[in-house]
């Protein structure tokens, strides 16, 4: 194997141990009758807290700096193979160190008597050191490690830099959701007067109320998270199209965005609030509280990155003519990625609109079918004539998915929204939930991730990429994203999203995981309909 194939399967295997060891954390306690050790165990708790952060922020931004455009390290490590073979013994080294690690963070839960916590907060973070360095080892020698960090030791200080500036600015943003929170609610509340005269408020607790509807603005509805967002957002688009911009100018676009998204979510909350007080708390209080937020962050996000590559001001690039588009110059990714995210985005709009349960759902199924029919001449190089291996990949798959659900989620009925409703909206509600779980989700999905990432992940120019050409790597990091699209059911989702791909690569078409993807979700349908398991709906 190539080094980076070696470093996708470091990074896999520590993505998932990292979320198993994520769940030891929570029985640590907090409060103990001991009020010396109260203080050890608050300071060391946070200590490892910043060091977990450190630790994610400085993964993430090697990994910036490796792809980083133009740069040519990624390409250099890329040609690097190692001849060693994978060394077992150092692998159950790392797994022992693993459970040593897993069973001291249990003990910590509640052996607190017996053993200072201390002692057992310091073992810890050694035996994680202990266990990263065994799965270095094991799947290269030491040697090779050395010379691929040879190669570019700055990426290294950057990363650490990036890294640190990220747990800095996380930890100062603290002090800062306070006085936030009493700016967004001087500009709601502004927004708000010219409307209800009458309106109430109290500064003390932050509270705005009319006759039939009230809000508090607290801390985390000041708007920091999104001005965070994108601040992220913004720093990676200005750098990955660094050449694309003209600067220092371009810098200009971060405060803007940052502007537009604070201002945003004053209005979120004012509309939050007219909604309410309008007669529908439910849709106030449930879809368009928890769906606002992210819609105006995608919806400014976009307007920013269109609005400024457009710009002559800005942009380095020639303003095209206006006109429609050729076809053999329009963008390429565009048929494999706008059915899911027309998808997405509308049931979005339409939780939005709901008061807990996604009554509009069926305009989803027509969005996603409607964008599909746009690009159908586009699909058909892809190759649709179906094996015999497609069937059976997509009951295994169900199998698998109905067991990891038994353990991963809490059984729940028929919702009491849906019983409501006439029989005539049940039976359209269910057909088209059933009909986008058969028809249009399995294939905008996989059109998505394994007609679009995984060959992406293989080559740049990913339509010139057979099926049969994508090696494990690529396959193996489109079921990761696509197994954590999936929420509890990440892990059933990475198997799922592996078995696929695989089907994809052995029969080089599309078509097979297509339907393989579609017989486990119809699988699913009968299931929840059958059974009343609605969870896995």
């Amino acid at each position: 194997m190539h080094l980076v194939a070696r470093i996708s399967v470091i990074a896999i295997v520590f993505v998932i141990e990292g979320v198993v060891l994520s769940f030891t954390i929570r029985g640590v306690p907090l409060n103990p009758t001991d009020v010396r050790a109260a203080g050890a165990i608050h300071a060391i708790h946070s200590i490892q807290g910043l060091l977990f952060r450190f630790v994610i922020a400085f993964g993430s931004s090697l990994a910036i700096l490796l792809v980083a455009p133009r740069k040519g390290l990624f390409v250099e490590l890329a040609r690097i193979e190692v001849d060693a073979p994978v060394k077992v013994h150092w692998l159950i080294v790392h797994v022992a160190l693993l459970a040593l690690l897993l069973g001291v963070s249990a003990y910590i839960g509640g052996g607190l008597e017996r053993i200072p916590f201390v002692a057992l907060a310091i073992v810890r973070p050694l035996l994680a050191l202990g266990a990263g360095l065994a799965l270095f080892v094991a799947l290269a020698p030491a040697r090779v490690w050395w010379s691929a960090i040879s190669k570019d030791r700055r990426v290294l200080a950057y990363a650490a830099v990036m890294a640190g500036g990220v747990v800095l600015a996380v930890n100062l943003s603290q002090f800062l959701w306070a006085p936030t929170a009493r700016l967004t609610f001087s500009l709601v509340g502004g927004l708000l007067r010219p409307f209800y005269p009458a309106l109430h408020i109290d500064v003390a607790s932050l509270s705005l109320t009319t006759d039939r509807f009230g809000i508090i603005i607290a801390d985390y509805c000041s708007g920091l998270e999104g001005v965070g967002l994108m601040l992220v957002f913004c720093t990676a688009w200005l750098w990955y199209f660094r050449r694309d911009y003209q600067f220092p100018r371009a810098l200009l676009i971060v405060p803007a965005a940052l502007l537009i998204i604070f201002g945003l979510n004053a209005v979120r909350i004012a509309a939050l609030l007219m909604i309410g007080d309008s007669g529908f708390p439910g849709i106030a209080s449930a879809g368009f509280h928890t769906q606002a937020g992210w819609i105006a962050f995608n919806t400014s996000a976009f307007a920013i990155t269109v609005i400024s590559k457009r710009s002559r001001w800005l942009s380095r690039e020639p303003i095209a003519a206006s006109g429609p588009v050729p076809t053999d110059t329009a963008n390429p990714v565009t048929p494999y990625l706008l059915p899911l995210l027309t998808i997405l985005v509308t049931g979005m709009l339409t939780r939005a609109l709901s008061a807990g349960f996604d009554t509009l759902y069926p305009l989803k199924f027509a969005a996603g079918l409607t964008m599909l029919w746009i690009y159908r001449s586009r699909y058909r190089r892809l190759g649709w004539r179906i094996s015999g291996y497609a069937a059976g990949v997509g009951i295994v798959v169900f199998i698998v998915w109905i067991i990891a659900a038994r353990f991963l989620t809490v059984p729940q009925g028929k919702p009491e929204a849906l019983s409501t409703l006439s029989a005539a909206s049940q039976w359209l509600w269910i057909t088209t939930r059933a009909a986008a779980a058969v028809c249009t989700v399995p294939i905008a999905e996989e059109l998505a991730y394994r007609g679009y990432l995984m060959r992406r992940l293989t080559r740049m120019d990913f339509e010139a990429v057979a099926f049969p050409e994508v090696r494990w790597p690529a396959l193996a990091l489109a079921a990761v994203a696509f197994g954590l699209v999936h929420g509890t059911l990440w892990l059933p989702g990475v198997l799922a999203g592996l078995a696929y791909g695989a089907l994809a690569v052995k029969t080089g078409r599309l078509g097979d995981a297509v339907v393989a993807h579609a017989v486990t979700n119809g699988s699913l349908a009968c299931y929840v309909l059958t059974f009343d398991q609605w969870q896995l709906w």
